[in-house]
């Protein structure tokens, strides 16, 4: 759908970068161009398009101009190998691939570069519009849990996520939403498709910088913000005294679980902060809560969008009744038409996070079900140990994982990431009455920081390989 074509005629800002700025009416005049051009390279409608692209404002015109032709966008993870990358795309089947960097080989490769000397061309709107429910984009999974899976996502995903949000969240004609997250990930386009469908401005941040950040928050009359818990963390640790400019209404929170302290400090400075569960394949948001809501019942991720239905249940697929733990299912208009190479989903989408609606139907996540870390035949969920370990004044992030034991089967592990020299045992003795004790790590290793996937998550695989790790080979215990 063009979103950004009803939005020209508009004399409004649509985007703001490095002190330029863009009209809708200029950003579609940019989309168009690069949609003439894209025709010329016999880019139609269905054809897959691989972008391998840092955040700038050719990305966002590019976004508008494959919508403008039905052309499908695979956004590539700027961070990954090339190995990595050569699998994506060949998995994906692109027809054409947008990059900065030579290194990046493929049978029809533009460089931005060129795609920016070429002269540009001007259209009167004649290409085929998409219908409704073809499909937008290819989003590769985060694959915290093996290989990455393409997440087809439609235009009807993008629109019916667009007005939960605003339903959620109200939207003004004045708003302006510092965009920071990665244009790669759809915490990041989804951004993108909104402002055009509310018709307001972005503010377009090359990447997460703190400094920048802050003074965009402080300074440039911001309403809204998209961060995850590192960038949060990383901006209060930097700014303790953090105060906003007034216009901020919403920091949108989400992509990994909020440690309490983190959340209990932004609490405490007043920001508005509205937590939010969302999933790639259900275009970004599942559940949100609003910054009141947030502070009635900090934790919870609120109710479902609008639109939006949660279920949790058992391990025989059954429905749990309120406050009892299963696996998060979800359904609606913003779940996604399916996965690259695999038959259309039919059915609920079966998430594999671990939570709990409460009796007001409020969503509490507790872990990924990949996650889960069975020791002595109990469960224990990693999130609330590291919730345990960060309330400690002198850790600013930990990370829990189950290794393998020849006793319990696995053993909690823990690496942690310190503000000022603390000792193993004295973090283990911190524990002690806070969790129960086959919660309490039986090792814990001290790292400077720890891997992150783009959304902010944990690299938990990573992390148990840590060479300080060591596998138990007995019954050996400090509790």
């Amino acid at each position: 759908m063009d979103w950004l074509t009803k939005r020209a005629a508009q004399k409004i800002l649509a985007l703001e970068f490095k002190n330029q700025t863009w009209t809708y009416s200029a950003l579609n005049a940019w989309a168009e161009s690069i949609a003439v051009e894209l025709e010329a390279q016999n880019i139609s409608h269905g054809a897959r398009v691989g972008i391998h692209l840092s955040n700038q404002p050719f990305y966002v015109a590019l976004i508008h101009a494959l919508a403008k032709i039905g052309a499908v966008a695979v956004p590539l993870n700027t961070r990954l190998t090339e190995s990595e990358l050569r699998w994506q795309v060949e998995q994906s089947q692109c027809d054409l691939l947008i990059c900065e960097s030579e290194h990046l080989k493929h049978p029809k490769r533009i460089l931005l570069s060129e795609f920016l000397s070429s002269p540009q061309h001007f259209s009167s709107s004649i290409h085929s519009t998409p219908e409704p429910d073809s499909v937008q984009g290819i989003f590769f999974t985060s694959g915290t849990t093996g290989f990455p899976k393409g997440a087809l996502l439609t235009f009807d995903n993008h629109y019916a996520s667009a007005l939960a949000s605003a339903e959620r969240l109200p939207v003004q004609a004045s708003d302006r939403w510092l965009l920071t997250m990665p244009l790669y990930h759809i915490g990041g386009m989804s951004i993108v498709f909104r402002a055009a469908i509310y018709g307001i401005e972005i503010v377009l941040h090359s990447g997460f910088d703190v400094d920048a950040v802050h003074h965009a928050l402080t300074e440039e009359n911001i309403t809204h913000v998209s961060l995850v818990p590192t960038m949060l963390h990383r901006l209060l640790e930097k700014y303790p005294h953090f105060k906003p400019s007034p216009s901020l209404r919403v920091i949108l929170l989400g992509g990994a679980g909020a440690p309490e302290s983190l959340l209990k400090a932004a609490l405490d400075l007043n920001l508005p902060i509205a937590l939010t569960y969302g999933l790639t394949e259900a275009t970004s948001q599942v559940a949100t809560s609003t910054p009141e809501q947030t502070r009635a019942k900090p934790g919870s991720v609120g109710k479902p969008m609008s639109g939006t239905t949660v279920t949790i249940v058992d391990e025989n697929n059954q429905p749990v009744p309120a406050n009892q733990v299963g696996e998060i299912v979800v359904s609606g208009k913003t779940v996604m038409q399916g996965y690259l190479g695999r038959s259309r989903l039919k059915r609920d989408l079966h998430t594999g996070d671990v939570g709990y609606l409460d009796s007001d139907g409020d969503l509490w996540v507790l872990t990924r079900r990949t996650d889960l870390i069975v020791s002595g035949g109990e469960n224990i969920y990693p999130e609330e140990v590291e919730r345990a370990l960060t309330s400690h004044p002198v850790v600013s992030e930990a990370c829990v994982v189950g290794l393998p034991d020849p006793a319990w089967g696995q053993s909690v592990a823990a690496a942690v990431v310190v503000r000022e020299s603390v000792s193993e045992e004295n973090l283990i003795h911190f524990l002690r009455g806070k969790i129960a004790g086959y919660k309490i790590p039986k090792q814990i290793i001290f790292v400077e920081s720890l891997p992150h996937t783009a959304s902010g998550k944990l690299k938990r695989a990573e992390i148990k390989d840590l060479t300080g790790f060591r596998i138990l080979s007995g019954l050996n215990t400090k509790l």
